[in-house]
């Protein structure tokens, strides 16, 4: 199944208030990192992405540069330097984090040991595991 499949036939929340591709290239200058195509995708079409308990960082055009994605990104950049290459996008709990990369790879990066370890999946495809993960769980 692919993840819009998914998002279709379940309760996904994501916002209604969209930013535009000239919002994106200023997040991306602020964030300092070039964003993947499906990352970008992600923010024009979905701007976040939230499953059950599960919740994905994003951008509204509401917050903007003050969105999660954008605030918890520049957070991990300040910290925790092995991050400056990636896009925070989910806060996993017990200090690890889901970052992606310019390429739309995701990694867990655990600021406890300051170690990323790719998780072989892309943006979309890391999504719709996570999001599936919870409705196994049931």
């Amino acid at each position: 199944m692919a993840l819009k499949e998914f998002i279709d036939s379940r309760a996904v929340d994501f916002t209604k208030s969209l930013v535009h591709t000239e919002e994106v290239k200023k997040i991306e200058k602020e964030v300092g990192v070039s964003f993947g195509e499906e990352l970008i995708e992600y923010i024009l079409k979905y701007g976040y992405l939230a499953y059950k308990h599960i919740e994905m960082y994003g951008v509204n055009s509401k917050q903007l540069l003050e969105s999660d994605l954008v605030k918890q990104t520049k957070y991990l950049h300040k910290y925790f330097s092995k991050t400056m290459p990636y896009i925070a996008l989910e806060n996993v709990g017990d200090g690890c984090y889901a970052i992606i990369s310019g390429k739309d790879e995701v990694y867990e990066y655990s600021s406890e040991s300051d170690m990323a370890t790719d998780t072989g999946l892309k943006l979309f495809d890391y999504i719709l595991k996570r999001f599936e993960e919870v409705d196994n769980q049931e």
